[in-house]
């Protein structure tokens, strides 16, 4: 197993990741639980294991919003070969239209998750929805990098999306809840306002739980790590 060395050649590189941003979700198995942390599958290296806000850009294609980041990296050689992949969505989407101070509430349209011929949406009462399962190849050169299609359809309003999913990886218990905040067609600074919003308010703490009940979340007490 290379994770050791991995985390240990990524260190500087974590510097130029900050809170998930032009950063895909790295996924590793830690004392028997999967560990996110900020991929790079340009050097191979997963930093900052414990980061729970992602972001990304959505831009409009066709009839949908869209968007190809986050993806997912798994380091070569770091896992057993065939290692399934998968995730949980676990609330409903939330959306904040970028008018006043950032509030988010359940989102009137869900967002598709899809890679190929399958796909998954958030559930519009928030129930939780499992995900589909990819194979892991520990002998494929550069690791496992791939990309789901997040979409949106195009009658729902631009702003600001927030996805709550966790990660699983077969052999461990699931990752912590994950926030990705996604910015279909608003300016970079409503983006960075509802990241740092998510951060001190949706990643969960007591003072969050009457936010995160609005989506389904209120049973999650997990806290992030520092």
């Amino acid at each position: 197993m290379k994770l050791a060395a991995i985390i240990a050649c990524g260190a500087a590189a974590s510097l130029a990741l900050g809170h998930g941003e032009d950063a895909d979700y790295g996924l590793a198995i830690m004392d028997g639980a999967v560990a996110v942390g900020l991929g790079d599958h340009d050097t191979g290296t997963i930093t900052e294991f414990g980061e729970r806000v992602f972001a990304a850009e959505m831009s409009l294609s066709g009839p949908s919003w869209f968007a190809d980041e986050p993806g997912i990296f798994i380091a070569e050689g770091s896992l057993p070969d065939n290692t399934q992949v998968s995730f949980t969505l676990t609330s409903a989407l939330l959306y904040w239209d970028g008018t006043g101070s950032v509030s988010f509430a359940a989102a009137a349209s869900p967002m598709n998750i899809g890679f190929g011929p399958v796909s998954v949406s958030t559930a519009l009462d928030g129930s939780p929805v499992a995900g589909f399962s990819l194979n892991y190849d520990a002998d494929l050169p550069g690791g496992f990098d791939e990309h789901f299609d997040y979409t949106i359809d195009g009658s729902a309003g631009a702003g600001i999306y927030v996805l709550a999913n966790t990660f699983s990886l077969s052999g461990a218990s699931d990752s912590e809840v994950i926030f990705t905040v996604f910015n279909a067609g608003l300016d970079e600074e409503f983006h960075d306002a509802a990241i740092e919003y998510v951060e001190k308010n949706l990643v969960p703490t007591p003072g969050a739980m009457s936010v995160l009940a609005i989506a389904g979340l209120g049973g999650v007490t997990r806290r992030r790590r520092s």
